[in-house]
């Protein structure tokens, strides 16, 4: 069944998959044909294949199995409330029916990059600061790498229970009072080293979730980043507006 389009055979084809997929062709959890079956049956190399089912693995359609060949998802995406930015990951990973659990990467004192510093408004720009990196896991599946930095006010006392577990939890539990925050959404592909702690396709699109959270008074408590996979996580918001005459 050969592909005729204007567009690019491998855009073409995993278009032409995603519909199969929505019209129940392959249901999920079904295995998809081989790149050798796909490729007598669209009538294209085996490295075009490849390039369509990457556009498909990009979009969370379908997932690769080592060994075993690429499937169709049979998950729904996990979804974060941009409407409160000091989400508790583990909370919304436990209402959406995962066990949520972290592995520290690294946890350590360091000179703070000026941008840091600038948004933790450290008075000394020789300050240090406290940098913790670590993966989240939804069950057994990495999800998302964090990047935090902490302002020694808040560390060393909870550095301990930082290591071992979810950041905003973490300060509630020890009476941190957040009430604001800045934040940002943007995409950025995986990168190697990325890939390797996420088990995620090189080049996939990762949603990075960037924050500056604050006390009563505006006092910086945390800054720093979640890179979350996305055929895994989508971030949504709720509002309404007021009718305008």
């Amino acid at each position: 069944m050969p592909v005729t389009d204007k567009q690019p055979l491998h855009t073409a084809i995993s278009q032409k998959l995603k519909q199969q997929i929505e019209a129940g062709q392959y249901p999920p959890g079904d295995r998809l044909p081989s790149e050798f079956d796909l490729g007598e049956l669209f009538g294209v190399s085996r490295t075009t294949i490849r390039r369509a089912v990457a556009n498909l693995i990009h979009q969370g359609i379908v997932t690769t199995q080592q060994g075993k060949g690429t499937f169709v998802s049979d998950r729904q995406k996990i979804s974060f409330s941009m409407s409160n930015p000091l989400m508790r990951f583990d909370l919304a990973l436990q209402q959406q029916g995962y066990t949520a659990h972290i592995k520290s990467l690294r946890f350590e004192r360091v000179q703070p990059p000026p941008e840091v510093a600038r948004k933790l408004q450290l008075p000394d720009p020789t300050s240090k600061v406290y940098q913790q990196e670590k993966i989240i896991y939804a069950d057994d599946s990495p999800i998302a790498l964090e990047l935090d930095y902490f302002p020694d006010t808040i560390l060393p006392e909870l550095a301990d229970q930082l290591r071992e577990g979810f950041t905003y939890s973490v300060l509630a539990a020890n009476g941190v009072q957040l009430n604001a925050a800045k934040v940002s959404l943007e995409s950025i592909p995986t990168t190697h080293e990325l890939s390797q702690y996420l088990e995620a396709p090189l080049g996939m699109p990762l949603l990075v979730f960037s924050y500056v959270t604050y006390q009563c008074n505006r006092q910086p408590v945390v800054c720093g980043k979640t890179l979350s996979r996305s055929d895994w996580t989508c971030y949504t918001s709720e509002f309404e507006i007021d009718n305008v005459e």
